[in-house]
């Protein structure tokens, strides 16, 4: 990681003693793999990139449960990928609730990817988990979260697309 600067998102931010791990590709695959019920929540930011909701179908054919959230459930509908829908903040909430049984009654998701959601939100849903959940977190977005569990560093688009290509291959998808 020595050669991409972790700069947040948000450069004046401070996450307290919990900070966010940065991570590459294979490392969110091997979380992914050791997880028991993973999920992606996705937002509608997943307009700005047309590749972005490929990458959403692969993922989602690696096992990897899809909630689409915003805008995103006209994509997910148009390209017939499962998924749940729902607002993030609700799923946040939803998270934090250790009764939940997540959406499918089946039990709540161990952990959660986030990817294309406006950077506020998906800040304060990083926070509320990392306070409030033993859900662990993985920022998959292009910008490094610091109240993840986990995050990619910030990157250009270039490297980003490139990341969640890597991510995908890993899985085997």
């Amino acid at each position: 990681m020595n050669d991409i600067p972790l700069i947040s998102w948000r450069p004046t931010m401070e996450a307290g003693p919990k900070k966010a791990i940065p991570v590459k590709p294979e490392g969110v695959a091997k979380i992914i793999n050791r997880a028991e019920r993973p999920s992606l929540a996705i937002g509608a930011l997943i307009v700005e990139n047309d590749r972005l909701i490929e990458f959403v179908d692969r993922l989602n054919k690696a096992g990897i449960s899809i909630v689409a959230t915003a805008h995103s459930i006209k994509y997910t509908t148009e390209r017939v990928i499962p998924a749940y829908k729902a607002g993030i903040v609700e799923v946040t909430n939803l998270l934090t609730d250790p009764s939940w049984e997540g959406f499918d009654g089946k039990g709540k998701p161990d952990v959660l990817l986030v990817m294309a959601i406006n950077l506020d939100l998906e800040n304060a849903t990083f926070e509320s988990l990392k306070n409030y959940s033993d859900v662990k977190s993985i920022c998959i977005d292009r910008y490094f979260m610091i109240n993840a569990t986990y995050s990619f560093p910030s990157l250009t688009e270039e490297i980003w697309i490139e990341y969640l290509e890597r991510l995908c291959e890993e899985l085997g998808v």
